[in-house]
């Protein structure tokens, strides 16, 4: 019986041994396109309806607290598809050990089919049955027969195991191609997120804005009624203060992005009042800002806000800044008189670089506007090498403020 099952074993590896050596590469996992459409953003944003400057507090205050907490829900799904991706980039880290192994083992048992295969063209059936039968006497054709068995029987292991290993690789390929698209499809819905996130995150800057200019409007008016109708002044300013300490509590993300816009537009107001002799007013006139460590300086009461919240944040950080901020015309001519020159030319209409050191001419420096301040420390200007430059250099944007080039003291809205 044993001789009889030996050729058809040799039939089947025979036919297995140009499969043996070179299994299947496992099939390239599709990738899911990571961009998203403009529709697929607006997904993300709430429906705001509403005329910041003539609705009433209550729907203003409702309406910016839908937008928060929309953003707040996006930054969750964000945080929630981030956790889904490391999940599904561990699951086909796991498939792919697998699968490795597997291809190891059968690498493995490759070699050996290879000899199995070789030792039947060599040493055909045939011939070992034939010799077992003319075996001298009992004893050798016994001896002979049982080491043919336990080859048939260790070669049809060899293909058992193969055939096994086979089989699990092709499940463990389709497995490792499922975790591939798995995490393909993770990411492309983490960067969706991420998208939203940002699509909502501007909604909420737009709209503070839009709240922040409404708050100043009617600040004013209250101004313009005081001597009219004081007790209606001082309705109007509870009502707006309401809003104002509201926009005071969005996170740090959507304070940062309002200082970049607010800075922005002040910016392009300095730049409109720059030239001739005339000094235009500052925005939000000039404002006395205390320093947590002592002193004061003074700045536009339009960034005087987030000046507060600078000195403030740094000082809990363990650094303690004041400065020089607004400049009054006449100190910004004595300025140029000093190092530019008595003249009319040297004073009024020499550019910077005439003097010695370059001084902005009257009408353009940021210090006349209140948009720039010379940070302080410990009673002297900050230096490239101290801890304020440092930490102004890390955070100095997400106030509204930019550092000119070549003078680490000086920061204003647009770095001039």
């Amino acid at each position: 019986m044993s001789a009889r099952r030996r050729p058809l074993l040799t039939l089947v590896l025979s036919a297995l041994v140009a499969t043996a050596v070179a299994p299947s590469a496992p099939a390239a996992a599709q990738q899911e396109p990571s961009g998203r459409d403009e529709a697929g953003a607006e997904q993300a944003l709430v429906t705001v309806d509403i005329d910041v400057l003539r609705a009433d507090t209550a729907d203003v205050n409702a309406t910016l607290a839908e937008v928060r907490e929309n953003v707040a829900t996006q930054k969750q799904m964000l945080a929630d598809a981030e956790a889904a991706v490391e999940t599904a980039k561990a699951e086909l880290a796991a498939a792919e050990a697998a699968l490795a192994e597997t291809q190891a083992r059968l690498d493995a048992v490759n070699v050996e089919v290879d000899l199995v295969v070789v030792d039947s063209f060599v040493n055909p059936p045939v011939e070992s049955a034939f010799e077992a039968l003319t075996a001298e006497d009992l004893t050798e054709a016994t001896v002979k027969q049982s080491i043919l068995d336990r080859n048939a029987e260790r070669n049809a292991a060899t293909l058992d195991e193969y055939l096994a290993l086979r089989e699990q690789l092709e499940a463990e390929e389709a497995a490792r191609e499922e975790a591939a698209e798995a995490a393909a499809a993770a990411e492309a819905e983490a960067e969706a997120a991420l998208a939203d996130v940002e699509a909502a995150v501007s909604q909420e800057v737009a709209f503070a804005l839009e709240v922040e200019r409404r708050v100043e409007q009617r600040l004013a008016e209250a101004d313009a009624l005081q001597d009219v109708d004081p007790e209606l002044a001082e309705q109007i300013r509870a009502r707006e203060a309401e809003l104002a300490a509201l926009l005071e509590e969005l996170d740090e993300e959507v304070q940062a992005e309002r200082a970049r816009a607010r800075s922005a537009e002040l910016a392009a107001i300095a730049e409109a009042n720059r030239g001739g002799t005339g000094i235009k007013p500052v925005p939000g006139g000039v404002t006395d800002v205390a320093c947590p460590g002592g002193g004061v300086v003074q700045v536009a009461g339009d960034i005087a806000d987030q000046v507060e919240r600078l000195l403030t944040d740094a000082y809990e950080e363990g650094i303690s800044m004041c400065g020089y901020g607004y400049r009054d015309p006449a100190e910004q001519i004595a300025v140029r008189r000093r190092n530019c020159g008595t003249s009319y030319y040297a004073i009024y209409q020499a550019p910077s670089s005439y003097c010695s050191p370059p001084t902005a001419r009257p009408g353009s420096s940021m210090h006349e506007q209140g948009l720039a301040i010379d940070f302080t420390s410990g009673g002297s200007t900050i230096g490239y090498g101290s801890a304020g430059y440092q930490w102004l250099r890390a955070n100095g944007s997400n106030y509204g403020l930019y550092n000119l080039p070549g003078e680490p003291w000086h920061w204003s809205v647009d770095g001039n």
